[in-house]
């Protein structure tokens, strides 16, 4: 799980500064959130871009 820091963290997670985005095991990533020491990082699908068709 990806997730972003709300502020500054030390612990488990290692050292991370606030507004820095790291994965952590979805376990302790929820349980940041839920503590609101964490926000999940919502990852948007990017569409490949349309291949044209070779042109012979």
């Amino acid at each position: 799980m990806k997730i972003r820091a709300l502020g500054v963290l030390s612990g488990a997670v290692g050292d991370r500064e606030k507004g820095e985005e790291f994965e952590v095991p979805a376990d302790i990533g929820k349980g940041l959130i839920v503590r609101g020491y964490a926000e999940e990082v919502v990852e948007k699908n990017v569409k490949p871009a349309k291949v044209e068709p070779a042109k012979e």
